[in-house]
């Protein structure tokens, strides 16, 4: 259980940050409008997150499933500022 805790408060956070992130930088016209919306749903998101990690059966799973969830949500933020003309 605290292994599963311990996942979610911190790969839960820079998982947060990152799909905050894509979305602002994908979103169509001015990021602006959205940064503030966006950035308000960033603790209930980060919560989200955090509560979905006691659905997994093991610590190791939680661990390697939002390892691979970050490593992912990095990636599209990278591609979406590399190929995308952003903000």
């Amino acid at each position: 259980m605290l292994a599963k805790t311990f996942a979610g408060i911190l790969l839960g956070l820079p998982l947060t940050l990152a799909l905050i992130s894509v979305v602002i930088w994908i979103w169509p016209g001015s990021s602006e409008a959205v940064t503030l919306p966006v950035m308000m749903a960033f603790f209930p998101l980060w919560v989200g997150i955090m509560g979905a990690t006691y659905m997994f059966r093991s610590g190791p799973r939680a661990w390697a499933w939002l390892a691979v969830a970050n490593l992912s949500a990095f990636a599209a933020l990278w591609v979406a500022k590399h190929t995308l003309p952003g903000l």
